[in-house]
C-alpha cells in the first residue's frame, strides 16, 4: 500500500521496549528557492518519543554483556553526521568531463552542462521554518532530560552483521518457545456454502466437494526449471512449488512478530481488544479480516521489567489464537477477539502465522485441474504435423512437453492405455456455419440457433504445413518429412471442442493454431463503446470476438501505459452486449484494487442486476469504493453470494482470482452445472434414453484476466476451474480464455526464488514456441512483413504509450520491447523547470556520494538500509517543484526506494517540513500507477553489499523487472539518484546511465564523497565515465530517429543534436513523411 494521504502520524516502531533514548540530532536542508536553512530532527529521534509513552524505555540488560558493560550489539549504532542539502538545481561547473566512445578512433568529446540559476520562490516559507524550529526546540528540551546510553568499545577486528534482525532479549523469546495450551477464539461468520448449495439441491445431484484435503507433501522433484513441467507432472510440480514457498514464507512472517506490546481494551465482556501493528498500512505484515494471530500474555518481573525467568513462568501458560475482527490500515491497528484473555495482563507477545485457508484453496484448484488435465489429454484432440506413415510418432504423454523442447504429439493414450494415431477434425474450407466459440473444425449446428460465420478464409493446419515449414521456417522446432503426404480431412458429426480444452489452454502447441493465408483488410465493421481505442486495441478486441485463432489462450501483451485494461474492458462490454453471446463472463485480476478498477469502468455500461462484484468475505466495507457497493451482495454484515437465480442472471461477474474460489464452493462451475443439469434430467425422466453425443450448453463462456502476469499459476487455476468444461462430455461453446499483462514488469510475489512459482502463467505461455517464435511476435518485428502463410496470431502487441514523455520511454522501449513503443502522450508541461539540463529532455541522473547506512540494530524493525544525502536531495527537489508552482498537488510527485528504511526516512523528512501529501513508498507498491514526476532513490552506494542484496532480493541491481516498473511510472519528469559505480554492475542501469551521459542529462554530486565511502575503498561517483567498462555503444530507437532526422552518422549519439521537441511543426511534417514512406514500401511489397 502507498503512503495514505489520510495518515497524519509517522509509523510507530514495532516494539518500544528496546528503544534507548538519546538527544536528537539535527538535519539541515537549504531551501533551493529561498536559500533559507530548514532544520529538523534525525529520523531516529522523531516518531519514537510519542510511541514510547506506552512502553518501557529503561535500557535492558542483555545476555551478551557483563554487568556494567555495554552490549556488543550496541556498537552497531551508526554514527550520524549533520548534512546540508544544497539546491537541487544544476550548478555552474568549472570542470569539463571527457567521454571517450568505444568507436574505432576513440575520439574524445567534451561535455559541459549548462549553468542555471534557481528562480526566486513565489511562496514564503517563514511560517513553516518557525514552526519546525519550535517543534525541534521542544524535542531537544524533552530529550536533554534523559540519560544518553554510552557508546560501546570493541576490538578493531570485529565486524557487525548488518543484516541481523532487531535484538530481542532472551526472556521474551523464551516465552514464545515454552509449551503452552492453545485457546481458540470464536471465528468470524463466513459464507455458509453448505446452506447455499442445499437451497438449490446441489447435495442431492452432485458428489461432495472435497474440502478437507490432506496436507501436501514434498515429492523432491526438480522445480527450478520449466523443463520438468508437463501434463503428467503438473500436479506434483505446482504442489512442490507451493510447499517450498510456504516453508520460505514462515521465517519472513516471523520477522514481524512483536514482543512486549500493550493491548488496549475495547470491550471486556466480549473480549475485544486492539493492538497497534507498525507496517500494516503497507501490508507488512499482511493481515485481513478473519485471520488468526497468536498471543501470549506476559507476567513481568517488576525489578528487571522483563518476563519472569525459571523456575517462575513469564507467561500464563496459554497461547490464544485470536481472531481479527477489524482492520484499520490508516491508524495501523487491529481489532481482535481473544477468548480466554486475562484482562489485567495487557502486555503480550504477538506472533503472525500463515493463513491456511488460501493454501487449501490453491491446493484444491491444482489437484482438480491436474486431474482434469490428465483426463482431457486422453481424448482425441491433437492434430499431428506428421503423416500417418512417417514413422516419427511419439509414444507417451511426455511428448506434450516439457516446455521449450521439440514437441511431437500425434499419438494419444486412450483410457485403456493403448496408443493410436487419430486425427482431430479440422474446419472444411466449404463450411458455412460455425459455432460462436467453436474451435476451427467441421460444421456444427448450435444447440439454440444458427450463428453467422465470423471467420476469414482459412485452411487446415495440416494441408499447409509443407509450405509453412519449408518456405518460411520461422519455427524449426517441428520437424517434417521432406515430402509429406497430405490426406483430406475427414468430416465428423460431432466437434470435440471441449475435449482437450484444458490441455490446449495450459500447454498449447503449434498444431493447435489456425493457418492464415491472406492478410486481413484492417477494417472493423462494428461499433465501439470506447471511441478512443487505437488500431492495436481494436485488432485485439476483434480477434477475441471472432476467435479465428483457435481454441487457445489469447494474450494481450501490454507494456506500461498502452491501455491493456481499456482493451479488456471493451472486450467484456462487447461480449455482454452481443446477442449471439448467450453465456456469462468471469472477469478477474490478481488484486482487489485492479479488480475494482475493472468494475468502476464497467459500471457505466451495466446496471447492478447485470454485473456482480464478488468480494471475499474477509474484505472490509471501507476498502470497497462507494460506487461499487450497489454491485456487491451483503448478508449478515459480510460480503456474500446472491441467491442462485440472481447469480445466474448476471452477465458479468468480477472477482479477484482467489475470491473466485467462492464460485467453486458454491458449485456453480461449468462442470458442476453440467453434471447438475444432467442428473436432474435423468432423475425427472429416468426412462428417457439420452444420446451420448448430445451437446450441453455451458454457463460460463469467457474468462478474462487483467494483470495476469502478477498472479502465480496456482492462483490462476482457481478462475480457470470455474470455466473449464468437463472432459467427458460434449459441451458448447468453447470458453474463451483471454489474458492481459506484461511479463517484463513485476511478477507475482513469492518467497522462494529458486522455484518456478515466480513465473506466471502469462509469462510461461508467452515463452512457448506458439507465441515466442511467431513471425509477428514483438521480438521478430522488422521493417519487412513476414511471408504468408503463418498461424493466425493468438496475441496482440500493444505499442502506443499514452503515459510517458518520449525521453523517459526511450530506454524501456529499447531494452524490453524491441523499440516498438510509440509515444502518444502530451507530457511537456514540466520541460520549463530550471532543474533540467536541457528543456527538451525531462530526465536526469544525479550522482550520489553519500554513504548507505544500516538502521540501528537496537531500534525495533532495524536492519534496513537508508541514505541520508540521497533522501535530502530527493526532498529538496520535490520542494523546489512545489514552491515554484510547476506542480500544485504534492501527491503528483512520487518518491520511491527499494528499501523500507529509506522510505521511512523520506517520509520523516517530508512530514517534518509539512509536506504530508508527497507520494512516498516502496517500488513494488507503484506497479500499475503513474505520477507526473518520479524521483527514484536507489540508496545502495557501496558495492560490497551487492552480493547479499542479490541473495535477499533487495535493491535494484540485477532486478530487471523492478527497473522497468520504476522508470515507466513517470509521465512528465524523471530523476534518478544513485552511485554509478554500483549501478553499472547491472546492464540495464548501465544502458540508462550511458543514455543520460551521451545526451548531457548528467549531474555530479557537488558535495563530494563521504569520508566513510573513501575509507571503505569506494570510488568517487563523479569520476565515473562509461567507456571504462568497455561496453559496446547501443543507441535507443529515439536517438536513432533523431540522428536520421538530423542526418547524423550512426555512432555519434554523444554529439549535440537538435532536440526532438524543439520544432513542433517540423516534427509533425517529418513524422508524416516517415509514415508515408513506410506505407509505400508495404504496398510495393
Amino acid at each position: 500500500m502507498l503512503d495514505s494521504n489520510q495518515d497524519k502520524k509517522p509509523s510507530a516502531p514495532r516494539s518500544n521496549l528496546f528503544q534507548k533514548p538519546g538527544a536528537p540530532k539535527k538535519i539541515t536542508i537549504t531551501n533551493p528557492s529561498t536559500g533559507q536553512a530548514l532544520s529538523f530532527p534525525s529520523p531516529q529521534s522523531s516518531g519514537q518519543e510519542e510511541a514510547s509513552k506506552k512502553s518501557i524505555s529503561k535500557p535492558l540488560p542483555t545476555t551478551d554483556s557483563q554487568p556494567g558493560q555495554p552490549s556488543i550489539r550496541e556498537d552497531r549504532i551508526v554514527k550520524e553526521n549533520e548534512l546540508i542539502i544544497k539546491s537541487s538545481a544544476p550548478r555552474e561547473r568549472s570542470k569539463k568531463s571527457q567521454y571517450s566512445q568505444s568507436s574505432a578512433n576513440q575520439s574524445e568529446i567534451k561535455i559541459s552542462t549548462k549553468a542555471t540559476k534557481s528562480q526566486s520562490s513565489k511562496r514564503s516559507s517563514t511560517a513553516l521554518i518557525s514552526k519546525i524550529k519550535e517543534e525541534e526546540q521542544n524535542r531537544e528540551q524533552e530529550a536533554s532530560s534523559k540519560k544518553q546510553s554510552p557508546q560501546p568499545e570493541h576490538s578493531s577486528g570485529w565486524k557487525p552483521d548488518i543484516y541481523v534482525h532487531a535484538y530481542v532479549p532472551r526472556a521474551f523469546l523464551a516465552v514464545n518457545e515454552a509449551p503452552a495450551i492453545l485457546l481458540s477464539s470464536t471465528p468470524v461468520n463466513g459464507v455458509n456454502f453448505k446452506t447455499y448449495t442445499s437451497d438449490f439441491g446441489a447435495p442431492y445431484f452432485l458428489s461432495q466437494l472435497e474440502v478437507a484435503l490432506p496436507p501436501p507433501t514434498y515429492s523432491g522433484a526438480l522445480v527450478s526449471s520449466l523443463q520438468s513441467l508437463h501434463v503428467e507432472t503438473y500436479k506434483t510440480h505446482l504442489l512442490d512449488c507451493l510447499i517450498l514457498d510456504l516453508e520460505a514464507q514462515i521465517p519472513e512472517i516471523r520477522t514481524y512478530d512483536m514482543f512486549g506490546v500493550q493491548l488496549s481494551v475495547i470491550d471486556r465482556g466480549l473480549e475485544i481488544y486492539s493492538v497497534s501493528v507498525p507496517g500494516l498500512r503497507e501490508e507488512t505484515p499482511n493481515v485481513a479480516f478473519g485471520d488468526n494471530i497468536m498471543i501470549r500474555q506476559l507476567v513481568m518481573d517488576p525489578r528487571t521489567e522483563l518476563p519472569l525467568a525459571a523456575p517462575a513462568s513469564g507467561s500464563t501458560g496459554y497461547q490464544i489464537s485470536a481472531v481479527v475482527v477489524g482492520v484499520d490500515k490508516t491508524s495501523e491497528a487491529l481489532t481482535i477477539r481473544a477468548n480466554g484473555f486475562t484482562p489485567h495482563l495487557l502486555l503480550c507477545n504477538v506472533s503472525f502465522i500463515v493463513q491456511t485457508r488460501w493454501i487449501k484453496n490453491l491446493q484444491r484448484a491444482v489437484t482438480n485441474i491436474a486431474q482434469e488435465l490428465l483426463d482431457s489429454s486422453r481424448h482425441i484432440d491433437v492434430v499431428s504435423p506428421w503423416d500417418d506413415n512417417s514413422g516419427d510418432s511419439p509414444s507417451s504423454l511426455h511428448d506434450y512437453g516439457p516446455i521449450g523442447t521439440p514437441i511431437k504429439t500425434p499419438a494419444i493414450r486412450t483410457r485403456q492405455g493403448s496408443f493410436s494415431k487419430i486425427r482431430s477434425p479440422l474446419k472444411s474450407p466449404l463450411a458455412s456455419r460455425q459455432d460462436y466459440f467453436g474451435v476451427i473444425g467441421t460444421p456444427v449446428r448450435s444447440p439454440t440457433k444458427e450463428r453467422p460465420d465470423y471467420f476469414s478464409p482459412m485452411i487446415p493446419v495440416q494441408q499447409k504445413q509443407a509450405s509453412l515449414y519449408h518456405e518460411n521456417s520461422h519455427n524449426p522446432r517441428i520437424r517434417l518429412p521432406e515430402t509429406p503426404t497430405i490426406k483430406p480431412t475427414p468430416k465428423l458429426s460431432v466437434q470435440p471442442s471441449s475435449q482437450g480444452w484444458l490441455r490446449r489452454n495450459l500447454f498449447p502447441i503449434e498444431s493447435d493454431g489456425v493457418m492464415q493465408t491472406s492478410l486481413p483488410k484492417g477494417l472493423f465493421s462494428r461499433s465501439w463503446f470506447d471511441r478512443n481505442l487505437n488500431y492495436e486495441q481494436k485488432k485485439a478486441i476483434d480477434a477475441v470476438l471472432r476467435k479465428t485463432y483457435g481454441s487457445i489462450p489469447f494474450l494481450v501483451n501490454g507494456p506500461p501505459g498502452t491501455g491493456k485494461t481499456k482493451t479488456i474492458v471493451e472486450i467484456a462490454t462487447q461480449l455482454a452486449h452481443d446477442d449471439e453471446f448467450e453465456g456469462s463472463i468471469l472477469l478477474c485480476a490478481p488484486s482487489d484494487p485492479a479488480t475494482d478498477t475493472l468494475a468502476l469502468r464497467l459500471r457505466h455500461h451495466f446496471p447492478p442486476k447485470v454485473m456482480f462484484r464478488l468480494n471475499d468475505f474477509s474484505r472490509t466495507f471501507a476498502e470497497v469504493p462507494e460506487e461499487l457497493l450497489p454491485y456487491c451482495y451483503i448478508e449478515k454484515d459480510i460480503f456474500s453470494l446472491p441467491p442462485l437465480k440472481e447469480l445466474m442472471a448476471c452477465r458479468i461477474v468480477i472477482s479477484t482470482c482467489r475470491a473466485a474460489d467462492a464460485l467453486i464452493q458454491a458449485r456453480v462451475t461449468n462442470r458442476d452445472l453440467v453434471n447438475f443439469e444432467t442428473n436432474v434430467r435423468s432423475a425427472l425422466n429416468p426412462h428417457v434414453k439420452r444420446n451420448k453425443n448430445e451437446t450441453t450448453v455451458l454457463h460460463w463462456w469467457a474468462l478474462l484476466v487483467d494483470e495476469a502476469a502478477q498472479a502465480i499459476e496456482p492462483e490462476m487455476l482457481i478462475p480457470l476451474a470455474v470455466v473449464t468444461p468437463a472432459a467427458s462430455s460434449n459441451n458448447q461453446p468453447n470458453p474463451a480464455f483471454v489474458l492481459a499483462g506484461d511479463q517484463y514488469q513485476l511478477g507475482p510475489r513469492t518467497y522462494n526464488k529458486s522455484t518456478t512459482l515466480h513465473i506466471s502463467l502469462f509469462e510461461r505461455l508467452s515463452s512457448t514456441p506458439l507465441y515466442a517464435n511467431h513471425p509477428l511476435a514483438r521480438k521478430s518485428i522488422s521493417r519487412l512483413s513476414p511471408r504468408l502463410p503463418y498461424l493466425v496470431p493468438a496475441f496482440t502487441n500493444l505499442t502506443r504509450n499514452y503515459r510517458s514523455h518520449p525521453a523517459i520511454l526511450a530506454i524501456p522501449s529499447s531494452l524490453f520491447y524491441s523499440d516498438t513503443l510509440i509515444p502518444e502522450a502530451e507530457a511537456d508541461s514540466l520541460e520549463r523547470w530550471h532543474g533540467w539540463n536541457d528543456p527538451g529532455w525531462p530526465i536526469r541522473f544525479d550522482c550520489n556520494n553519500g554513504v548507505d547506512d544500516c538502521e540501528k540494530i537496537l531500534v525495533p524493525g532495524g536492519g534496513g538500509w537508508y541514505n541520508k544525502r540521497e533522501a535530502q536531495k530527493a526532498i529538496a527537489c520535490a520542494i523546489d517543484l512545489i514552491q515554484n508552482d510547476f506542480i500544485t498537488e504534492p501527491s503528483e510527485i512520487c518518491i520511491m526506494s527499494p528499501f523500507r528504511a529509506q522510505v521511512g526516512l523520506l517520509r520523516e523528512y517530508a512530514r517534518s517540513l509539512g509536506f504530508w501529501d508527497l507520494n512516498i513508498g516502496p517500488m513494488e507498491a507503484f506497479q500499475g500507477l503513474e505520477s507526473r514526476f518520479v524521483i527514484i532513490c536507489t540508496t545502495r552506494t557501496r558495492k560490497r553489499f551487492l552480493e547479499e542484496d542479490a541473495v535477499r532480493g533487495l535493491g535494484v541491481v540485477n532486478e530487471a523487472k523492478k527497473f522497468n516498473v520504476a522508470i515507466t511510472r513517470a509521465k512528465e519528469g524523471l530523476i534518478v539518484l544513485g552511485n554509478p559505480w554500483v549501478l553499472e554492475r547491472d546492464s540495464h542501469w548501465l544502458c540508462f546511465m550511458k543514455f543520460c551521459w551521451r545526451n548531457q542529462l548528467w549531474q555530479k554530486d557537488e558535495d563530494g564523497p563521504d569520508e566513510r565511502m573513501m575509507e571503505a575503498g569506494e570510488r568517487d561517483a563523479n569520476d565515473w565515465v562509461p567507456h571504462e567498462r568497455g561496453h559496446t555503444e547501443i543507441l535507443t530507437g529515439l536517438e536513432n530517429a533523431l540522428q536520421y532526422k538530423n542526418r547524423e552518422p550512426a555512432g555519434s549519439g554523444s554529439k549535440a543534436v537538435k532536440r526532438f521537441m524543439s520544432e513542433r511543426g517540423e516534427d509533425e511534417i517529418w513524422k508524416s513523411g516517415i509514415m508515408a514512406e513506410a506505407t509505400v514500401l508495404e504496398q510495393e511489397e
